[in-house]
């Protein structure tokens, strides 16, 4: 059952690369590891490798206004790193409504 009053809000970004450019979003990332840490209410960003060529990014906020309040800040971000991508990313956000956990 999801807590109501400290629901989790998710940014996934589909993004779209050349074949071995996954280690220089990484190189990317790390070097913007300030800024990211600065961002009131993000909890942790995750990358999962789908393919050689599709990269999923998962933000976890802990409100939907947290990220709101760094979206601007995301999107200057996300422009150090669209010369590495192919097309343009697929951003999708949204609440946990429902959640399992093997404890």
């Amino acid at each position: 059952m999801i807590n109501k009053e400290k629901k989790m809000h998710y940014r996934i970004t589909k993004v779209h690369h050349a074949e071995g450019n996954r280690e220089k979003l990484v190189e990317v990332l790390e070097s913007k590891k300030k800024t990211l840490n600065s961002f009131d209410g993000l909890i942790n960003v995750r990358l999962i490798g789908v393919s050689d060529r599709v990269t999923i990014a998962i933000s976890e906020y802990e409100s939907e206004e947290k990220l709101k309040n760094v979206e601007t800040r995301f999107q200057d971000l996300m422009v150090d790193m669209m010369s590495l991508m192919s097309e343009p990313p697929e951003v999708h956000n949204g609440d946990v409504f429902w959640e399992h956990a093997n404890r």
